[in-house]
């Protein structure tokens, strides 16, 4: 896993929910949900994209899996209505997991999978954490928020 600067992966907002990627200068014509880019991790030919709303009081953290033609193939996102939190002290762990803190004064954990698995949509997850109504995963997503989550 290596952290990508803004001058390799970088995004621009094209409205209040999506933005546009760019690799280097250049537009890719392809867009992610949330408006700023947190975090770029490239793990092998694919990214892990940390993206927040920058809405206050509301802010939710999307997470994107991308292979190496940008094209998503899992996304999931962190927060609820009337929560908010800041993207704050990431740190990579080995080869497949990365640590930060954003809602819920806990600490959250994404793992990247060696294989995408089966999961079941609303059981399958941790508490603040929704994902589109899909039956695998290509990332699980470790955590355990205080209430009001």
């Amino acid at each position: 896993m290596k952290i990508l600067d803004n001058q390799k992966f970088n995004t621009q907002p094209i409205s209040s929910e999506q933005s546009a990627i760019f690799l280097g200068n250049t537009n890719t014509g392809k867009n992610i949900d949330g408006c700023y880019l947190e975090l770029c991790i490239k793990t092998g030919y694919n990214y892990l994209i940390f993206m927040t709303d920058d809405i206050p009081n509301e802010d939710m953290l999307h997470i994107h899996f991308l292979n190496e033609s940008l094209d998503i193939l899992d996304s999931a996102t962190i927060g609820s209505m009337y929560s908010t939190g800041t993207f704050r002290d990431y740190n990579i762990q080995g080869e497949n997991t990365v640590t930060f803190y954003f809602i819920g004064e806990t600490q959250w954990k994404v793992e990247i999978l060696e294989n995408k698995e089966f999961t079941l949509p609303l059981i399958s997850q941790s508490k603040g954490v929704s994902r589109k109504n899909i039956f695998s995963q290509y990332f699980k997503i470790y955590g355990n928020p205080k209430s009001g989550v």
